[in-house]
């Protein structure tokens, strides 16, 4: 019994060790952050602060947006154009992948026009942006989805294209004698993890395609980072860098967690 006790001690840690684990990790980000920020500093101070403003300067400029609510309504504005782009792009974008993973003729024929279209960058379609959608959150939301498509569309058809072979042939041998059965019963929740990767993905890239994309002069955070930066203004341009990087930490931890709970099952 003695035995067994100790066994299961080294095998399922306490509730307290999760919290000394759970602790070192937040000492380590909290660590990194004021490392970054302590190199930021040194830098700054051997260099002309219009080139490459202090920390307190950029920490100013967030307190004073925040206070206004400009830095809330610049958020707000660009979700109007980032949310849509992503769900869109990333919805075709799978489905297309689904498609062409599984079926030899789509492949074949979707998947030979897809290969022509893919080396295309995506700022090459914002002429196409401006005279179909014209210079507005559509046209924005259409150079996102432009890029959360591609990524979305490769994940999802190498998801469904290495499903073991197996698991269809049980899958077959159950009863499920239709393609489309057999796509939302086996392939789906095998590729499920693929399809994770690519949103996820496709989130954090919409989030740098996004700035170019309110070149067209859509409001939002990137139209106001670039009208800084044509002002030398550099702390706003630094302050609005860091927001980006937080909403993409925000998106891509509540990305995790939606993928934790859904994949519960691995």
């Amino acid at each position: 019994m003695a035995g067994s006790t100790g066994s299961d001690a080294l095998t399922y840690p306490t509730g307290g060790g999760f919290r000394i684990e759970g602790g070192r990790s937040l000492l380590l980000r909290v660590g990194a952050l004021a490392v970054f920020v302590a190199l930021w500093w040194g830098v700054a101070l051997v260099t002309p602060r219009n080139l490459l403003p202090r920390p307190p300067a950029v920490l100013a400029v967030l307190v004073a947006d925040a206070a206004s609510g400009q830095l809330f309504e610049l958020v707000y504005r660009s979700l109007r154009h980032y949310v849509p782009g992503l769900l869109i792009g990333s919805a075709l974008g799978m489905g297309v992948g689904v498609l062409v993973g599984w079926s030899e003729f789509a492949d074949r024929t979707v998947g030979t026009v897809a290969g022509i279209l893919r080396p295309v960058p995506p700022l090459a379609w914002i002429p196409f942006a401006i005279i179909w959608f014209g210079l507005n959150d559509r046209g924005a939301a259409f150079i996102i989805a432009i890029v959360a498509f591609w990524i979305n569309y490769y994940n999802a058809e190498s998801g469904v294209a290495n499903v073991d072979s197996r698991l269809l042939e049980v899958g077959r041998s159950l009863g499920t004698d239709s393609d489309f059965r057999l796509i939302r019963r086996v392939v789906l929740p095998s590729a499920t993890p693929e399809l994770f990767t690519g949103f996820r993905t496709a989130a954090g890239q919409a989030w740098m395609v996004m700035v170019a994309a309110e070149l067209l002069g859509v409001p939002g955070i990137g139209k106001h980072l670039w009208d800084a930066a044509n002002f030398l203004q550099m702390q706003v341009v630094i302050a609005y860098m860091l927001v980006i990087g937080v909403l993409f930490l925000c998106s891509d931890r509540a990305i995790k967690l939606v993928e934790a709970r859904t994949l519960t099952w691995r």
